[in-house]
C-alpha cells in the first residue's frame, strides 16, 4: 500500500496536486514562473517610459530585463537543485545557458545596431522601420539573471522539493 502526499491549493477547493508531479516539473514550473515575471516587468517599464501600455512588449524581444537570461538560468539552476550539480543534465542547462545569454548579448544585440543603422540611411519615413530593440544590453542580462535564480530558490525553498 502506497501513500501520496498532495499539496493542497488554496485556489480552488477540492483541487490537490500529488507533491511528485510538482517535484517532477520543477525546472519548467521555475522557468516559465521566471519568464513571465521577467515579461511582466518589462511591460510596466515599457508603460512607464512611454505612458501607455503595449501589450505587444510581452511578446517582443529585447529590453530590460531579458527573459531568455531569466528562463534559462532558471532552468539551469532548478535542474541542478532537483538533480544535483553534478548531473549530466545540470552541465547540459549550462551549455544550452551560455548558448542562450551568447545569442541575447553577441548577435541578437548586433542585429539590433544593424537595425539601427538600416533605419536611419535605407528606410524611407513611410516605410515600416525595422525593430531596433532585438538584443540585450549587459545590464539587461544581468537583472534577467538575477530574477532566473530569485525564482528558482524562492519556489525550491517554497515547495521544500
Amino acid at each position: 500500500m502506497s501513500y501520496r502526499v498532495y499539496l493542497n491549493t488554496s485556489l480552488k477547493k477540492g483541487f490537490n496536486m500529488p507533491i511528485e508531479t510538482i517535484h517532477t516539473f520543477f525546472p519548467l514550473i521555475a522557468s516559465l514562473s521566471a519568464m513571465g515575471l521577467s515579461q511582466t516587468i518589462k511591460c510596466i517599464i515599457m508603460m512607464i517610459r512611454q505612458q501607455k501600455m503595449d501589450m505587444t512588449t510581452l511578446t517582443r524581444s529585447g529590453g530590460m530585463p531579458s527573459s531568455h537570461s531569466a528562463l534559462i538560468t532558471a532552468i539551469t539552476l532548478s535542474i541542478g537543485l532537483k538533480d544535483g550539480f553534478h548531473s549530466s543534465y545540470f552541465f547540459l542547462a549550462i551549455a544550452f545557458s551560455l548558448v542562450v545569454i551568447y545569442d541575447a548579448r553577441g548577435i541578437r544585440h548586433t542585429v539590433g545596431k544593424h537595425a539601427t543603422l538600416l533605419n536611419q540611411t535605407l528606410m524611407s519615413s513611410s516605410s515600416k522601420k525595422l525593430n531596433e530593440s532585438i538584443g540585450h544590453t549587459l545590464p539587461e542580462i544581468i537583472a534577467g539573471i538575477s530574477i532566473g535564480i530569485i525564482i528558482s530558490l524562492g519556489l525550491y525553498n517554497m515547495l521544500n522539493v
